[in-house]
This record gives structure tokens, sequence and C-alpha cells, in this order.
């Protein structure tokens, strides 16, 4: 008898344009009436827990279930402040990807029908060689934007075991816009993240040395 697949029933929380990834930490404020009646039903259960999807347009000010990327992470709630304008401010874990399968436009808020989409675990000498380029890059990518950046953050990024892991932490700390940052989250392989990630971290390389360079040129007095 083969296993009836998880299948989790939550609150949605919209993002319009951040992307929440498994793992990490992350704060964010909800605002829109839908949203925050979304947290509130959320921290009255006692897993805290919460569906975070991200919108196609940022624009929409009450998503369905088209205007959702199908994939988004399944979060817990970890604090949460009421700011003097009447939105909360949250702190969310992300736990792990998810599906969304369908949603209930159950006033007031949104809720969603998930299912866990688990992380890709393709290894081999291919994926070491790809992690050990992209931690090389975001050294270069972190002199370049902090020289002072301490040493114990790249050792920290260099001891992470987790390929996929790695580019999210990478991906939060460039602030990659909210469509790279879906598109890694959606990486169906470890090789295709990291390679995804390496791009876009050469492409903030290339323009953090343009600027560099522009602010020395600047520097020099010329008499």
């Amino acid at each position: 008898m083969s296993e009836q697949p998880v299948v989790y029933t939550l609150p949605v929380l919209p993002l319009k344009s951040a992307v929440l990834f498994p793992y990490l930490m992350m704060p964010l404020s909800a605002g829109r009436a839908s949203s925050i009646a979304a947290v509130e039903a959320a921290l009255a259960t006692e897993s805290k827990e919460i569906l975070v999807f991200t919108q196609r347009d940022p624009d929409v000010d009450s998503p369905s279930k088209d205007d959702l990327y199908s994939i988004g992470t399944k979060a817990v709630i970890r604090k949460m402040n009421r700011s003097g304008e009447g939105h909360l401010e949250l702190m969310v874990l992300g736990m792990e990807r998810v599906t969304l399968l369908k949603t209930e436009s159950t006033e007031p808020f949104l809720k969603g029908r998930a299912t866990p989409l688990p992380m890709p675990e393709d290894k081999g000498p291919e994926i070491e060689a790809l992690q050990g380029a992209l931690v090389e890059l975001a050294g270069e990518a972190l002199t370049l934007a902090q020289p002072n950046t301490p040493q114990e953050l790249r050792g920290l990024l260099a001891s992470n075991e987790d390929p996929l892991r790695l580019t999210y932490v990478l991906a939060a700390m460039f602030s990659l816009d909210a469509e790279k940052s879906q598109s890694l989250l959606e990486a169906p392989t470890r090789a295709e993240g990291l390679h995804m990630m390496h791009r876009y971290l050469m492409h903030e390389v290339q323009v953090l040395e343009l600027r560099n360079s522009r602010t020395r040129d600047y520097g020099i007095v010329r008499w």
C-alpha cells in the first residue's frame, strides 16, 4: 500500500517583492488586512506555521493561486510585534520548500494546501568543484563590497556543507531581486542552483569592480 503524500493546509502569506528560503531567518512586514489576518491565524495555532509564496506581480493587492509562484516555503513565525502604523513586524524561519496545490479564499485571509518539495541531493566531483568556485567568488565579491569583512564570515561560507543552503545564504547577503531568488528556490538540482548563483555573483563582481574603479578615478585630484 503506497503512502499518502503529506499535505499541509495553512494560512498563506503572499510576499510582494521578496523570497523566503528554507533554513534562513527573515524579517517581514505584514500590512495588508488579509496578510495580518493570516499571520494572526498562524499565531493562534500551536505550531505557528504559515505558507509563504511570492507574488508574480507585486501590484496585485488580493492575490489568488494564479498570482503566486507555485513553489514557496513553509515557515514558522518566531517573533511578532505590532508597529505604530498597525503593521505586524515578523521574524520568520524558513523550514522547507513546498509546492502550492490549491488556495481557498476563506475570509479574511487566504488558506493554502501545499505538499513538501524535497531538496535535490545530486552529488559528485562537479558539485564539490562548483561549491568551491562559488565560495571563492563570494569571497572576492565580499572583498570588493566591504574590504573589512571579517575573516570569520568567509570561513562560515566555506564550512557550509549543504550546497543549496550556501546559495540561499549568498542570495540573502547580496540582496538578489525577487525574480532571481525565486529561480534559485525552484532549482531542480544542486548543480543548477550553484551555476545560477555563480552567474549572479559574477555579474555582481563586475559591477563592484566598475564602481570601485570609478570611485578611485573620481578621487584623483588633477592640477
